[in-house]
């Protein structure tokens, strides 16, 4: 089984959109509820009944909630705003083989809501893990979950870490996964911590190597 868990915070808008882009099969689906105080719990309650409600903590300390509770063999982080291609899982399930991890690309795509944003769309290099890689959970027990200092940078992080631990992981060039670009992403009204946390990362496995 896989387990694919989505901390979301107010993220009604989107959130339908990215649970519907999810396919029937044998899946655990995970929310993790910030403290939202919209009607995301109710959204995900449409698509699962492993909604885990906790007080606002940041989406780092929600995905590793989520984690924790996931009963897969293998975990895919989603963003509660992206969409997930259609055969993603499939492609991933494949191609997989005997490596811990396999890491495809995402895609972005300006929302339909949000069409007087100019932004560039661009395609993720093999450092993003959001709705385009799958772990074996087992993975996470040799690593660690992800660093709750961090609030961006933390999926590149544990990469970082997955590496240097000697975790095989396969990448592969599939889009698997589209991210939403509109005026609430992180990169837009966190940039400041954005660049202060990614500078963190540069010199916890870079400075001085």
């Amino acid at each position: 089984m896989i387990s694919i868990i989505i901390p979301v915070f107010n993220g009604e808008k989107y959130l339908d959109e990215c649970l519907s882009s999810l396919p029937n099969t044998d899946i655990e689906i995970i929310v993790v509820n910030d403290a939202s105080t919209d009607n995301s719990e109710q959204i995900a309650k449409k698509y699962t009944d492993k909604v885990i409600t906790i007080e606002h903590s940041g989406p780092v300390v929600a995905r590793n909630i989520g984690l924790k509770a996931a009963k897969g063999e293998y975990v895919i982080f989603m963003d509660a705003d992206d969409v997930l291609n259609k055969d993603a899982i499939s492609t991933m399930e494949n191609r997989i083989d005997d490596f811990d991890g396999i890491i495809g690309r995402r895609s972005d795509f300006v929302s339909s809501d949000c069409k007087d944003i100019t932004a560039e769309t661009k395609t993720s290099s093999h450092g993003v893990i959001a709705g385009c890689a799958m772990f074996k959970k087992s993975a996470f027990d040799c690593v660690g979950g992800f660093d709750e200092d961090l609030l961006c940078g933390d999926g590149y992080d544990w990469l970082l870490r997955a590496k240097k631990s000697g975790l095989k992981i396969k990448e592969i060039d599939d889009v698997l996964c589209m991210r939403r670009i509109h005026k609430n992403n992180m990169g837009r009204t966190m940039g400041v911590r954005e660049k202060s946390d990614y500078a963190k990362i540069i010199r916890k496995h870079f400075v001085g190597k």
